[in-house]
């Protein structure tokens, strides 16, 4: 009996310590307990560790109160950031502890955003790069190859963006090898964050279209945007600003530079772990003659494949109002290619 005492007695101070040890409680609407190490909350969802059961993820909609002995970095919706130990609350509730320069509180679950949100990652350079070739042998006999690049920065306070592409086609008329496509464009971007939305950017653009007869095109502008939406599977900005743009075109001797607005808009959209869609439209109206403007725009379906192996479909659009002599406003391209992302 003695024997059967001392082994019950020590069970339950294993058991004891094992709790405090794991040093917290998800407290579950429906009467049940998960006893562990809470270890994060983010996107309605709250994972802890347990000793049976190993990491557990619950929805945030199905918990009553939490606790926990061990500090909580808790992130609230008014952008307060607590780091306190957690008592049992009412249901929807918590107590956080007092101390340091707080006082102990009452805080509502729904109040919480996140709880010890994973540290952001060192600022890098991330991008992609895609290219397209094909070629035609028999009746007939052409050749194309393509290659876009993006490159970013993003930084707490900005944000650097460069982009390059490029597209070339040959064709076989008659016996006689003729270009059908010679276009480049090359353009980079600074955007300076006054705030978590509103930024101040600049950016220029050096571009040549051959077959359009264009020389050259150089576009140097800023003004000021507004980063609408900011998340890994969706993004939304505009902007406004004014812009010199500089033409060249092989058939006139005279270049022309005019002052216009910058219009645009970014957008990107994560559907799904698969697809996912860009696109990204600037309107460049003269100061002095609304109906002599420049349309850019590209829209990119992009689909994964493995890793950071990617398949896209590319439409670029131009619409020139005022083009070289003999051509035509609108410049439409049609790309299929394969990239990686870094």
């Amino acid at each position: 009996m003695r024997n059967g005492v001392s082994y019950g007695v020590i069970c339950a101070v294993v058991l004891a310590v094992s709790t405090s040890a794991m040093g917290g409680q998800v407290y579950l609407k429906n009467g049940d307990q998960l006893t562990g190490t809470i270890t994060t909350m983010a996107d309605g969802k709250i994972t802890i560790e347990t000793a049976l059961a190993g990491t557990v993820e619950v929805a945030m909609e199905n918990v009553q109160t939490i606790r926990s002995d061990e500090p909580l970095e808790l992130h609230l919706k008014d952008e307060t950031v607590v780091k306190q130990p957690v008592k049992k609350g009412a249901d929807g509730m918590i107590k956080v502890a007092g101390g340091g320069v707080i006082e102990s509180q009452t805080v509502a679950l729904a109040d919480i955003t996140t709880i010890n949100p994973p540290k952001p990652e060192p600022p890098r350079w991330k991008g992609d790069i895609s290219a397209s070739a094909t070629y035609e042998s028999g009746n007939t006999n052409s050749k194309s190859y393509g290659f876009n690049a993006n490159l970013s920065k993003r930084t707490e306070k900005d944000r650097t963006t460069l982009k390059a592409e490029l597209v070339n086609e040959e064709e076989e008329v008659d016996g006689i090898d003729t270009t059908t496509d010679d276009w480049w464009k090359f353009s980079g971007k600074y955007d300076y964050f006054l705030n978590e939305k509103t930024y101040v950017f600049g950016q220029g653009i050096y571009e040549s279209d051959k077959i359009a007869e264009l020389d050259r095109r150089v576009i140097l502008g800023g003004g000021a945007g507004r980063q609408w939406i900011e998340k890994e599977t969706q993004n939304f900005s505009t902007e406004i600003g004014l812009a010199s743009v500089y033409e060249r075109y092989n058939t006139e001797t005279d270049s022309d530079t005019k002052m216009s607005l910058l219009l645009g808009y970014h957008y990107d959209q994560q559907f799904n772990k698969t697809f996912s869609f860009i696109h990204d439209l600037t309107y460049f109206p003269s100061t002095e003659d609304f109906s002599d403007y420049l349309i850019t725009s590209s829209a990119e379906l992009r689909a994964k494949i493995n890793g950071h192996l990617f398949a896209n479909f590319r439409v670029l659009f131009d619409y020139d109002a005022t083009p070289a002599a003999g051509e035509g406003s609108t410049d439409t391209k049609y790309i299929f290619g394969i990239g990686v992302n870094f």
